[in-house]
């Protein structure tokens, strides 16, 4: 008489939550069962191809998946099949943004001010913005955090600098700090002209 096999378990991942460029090696297991079962892999309801191997050492049946996570694959859900139930497990992927972008003319008349802003590409968890002007930290005018079309997060900065001209040449720099991740930075440099006099 056939013996349905206990419900599938994947094995292989500690937690939830992964970075992106690691590679998963995970491990589906069916233990049990007369015949074997196939299993099967899908992502987000996307059949995987893979291989299954039946009678390991306690009987039953394996299936193996190898996946390079990249930041498209944050909140994809992976799951293994038998004929009879399935398991999965929903991934939560962090990275750093792929560029700062520094936008607005990094030029001030003297005694004027200026606003630049610096961006973020989308990134999760979202990243802490600071500026820098010749080693100095500057308080942000406007910071905001919003939600980025597809996945992740795009956190912007805007800082008004006023024109010193002590500060002419100095570098300005943007820096995006991402949790456990590093830091990612733009930067161009200060011009501050004088100020014209009337008449002359």
């Amino acid at each position: 008489l056939p013996v349905p096999a206990e419900p599938p378990v994947i094995e292989g991942l500690e937690s939830p939550n992964v970075r992106a460029g690691e590679t998963l090696r995970l491990l589906c297991v069916a233990r049990g069962g007369n015949p074997p079962p196939s299993l099967h892999w899908d992502k987000d309801g996307t059949p995987l191809g893979g291989s299954w191997i039946t009678g390991g050492p306690r009987g039953g049946s394996r299936s193996p998946l190898t996946l390079l996570v990249t930041p498209v694959d944050d909140g994809v859900t992976l799951r293994c099949r038998s004929p009879e139930a399935s398991t999965s497990i929903t991934l939560r992927v962090t990275y750093p943004p792929s560029e700062v972008t520094i936008t607005g003319t990094p030029s001030v008349v003297e005694n004027g001010s200026v606003t630049l802003s610096c961006s973020s590409a989308p990134s999760n968890p979202p990243v802490r913005l600071r500026w820098w002007l010749g080693g100095r930290q500057l308080v942000p005018s406007e910071t905001s955090q919003s939600q980025a079309e597809g996945r992740g997060w795009v956190s912007v900065a805007n800082v008004s600098i006023p024109g010193r001209r002590e500060d002419h040449g100095r570098p300005l720099l943007c820096e995006a700090a991402t949790a456990g991740m590093g830091t990612r930075s733009a930067a161009t440099v200060l011009s501050v002209s004088r100020a014209c006099a009337l008449g002359a």
